[in-house]
């Protein structure tokens, strides 16, 4: 990239930034362009540079996020060698615990939106978490097919995965003191591979 690039690149997150913690406190609906440009302290034709109306920030802020958790998420490798595929997924959650707890601007505008299901902010939140969803079960599948995941429906295992870290992401956003994403990461892997009932066997 050119040095214009990156200031260019540079400029728009930050109206992004400017503009999740905004749609977070006044909520998407209640917010206005003129608030987003204040936060930001640029002028309205900036703004209008990057973007065309608060439905398109909007749309870049879940969009962004979506990559984000993709890079995040490493697949594991079953070749003789390699790290076990446990401690993998536990750095995969860690990295993603990181990345939403750091932005809590971003989970209050996904998580506690509150608004109705026919709002372009339902609607384009629940696109989000179905972007969301359809990782868990991609990473489910392939999980299954070398062996490391035991056979289920994948789409639903998906959905009761996702629900559980929704709880859990909720939760902890609560807590006001720094929190460690490791104990966190292995609970939640927990969970998810052995439920919560203590084995006999």
């Amino acid at each position: 990239m050119t040095t214009a690039e990156k200031k260019r690149e540079h400029r728009k997150l930050e109206i992004l930034q400017s503009a999740k913690e905004v749609f977070a406190e006044k909520g998407f609906h209640a917010a206005s362009i003129s608030d987003v440009i204040k936060r930001a302290g640029i002028a309205r034709g900036t703004f209008y540079l990057y973007f065309t109306s608060k439905d398109a920030v909007l749309e870049s802020i879940l969009d962004l996020a979506i990559l984000e958790l993709q890079s995040r998420i490493i697949g594991v490798d079953v070749a003789e060698g390699a790290p076990p595929a446990v401690l993998l997924l536990h750095q995969n959650v860690s990295r993603v615990l990181e990345y939403m707890l750091a932005d809590r601007a971003l989970i209050q505008l996904i998580l506690n939106h509150g608004l109705p299901p026919d709002t372009t902010l339902a609607h384009r939140v629940d696109a989000f978490f179905g972007h969301v969803e359809e990782l868990i079960e991609s990473s489910l599948i392939y999980g299954m097919s070398v062996g490391l995941v035991r056979k289920c429906d994948a789409g639903l295992t998906a959905a009761q995965i996702l629900g559980a870290l929704r709880g859990g992401i909720r939760r902890l956003t609560k807590a006001q003191d720094d929190i460690d994403v490791q104990p966190i990461a292995s609970q939640l892997i927990d969970f998810a591979l052995r439920g919560v009932i203590v084995s006999k066997d």
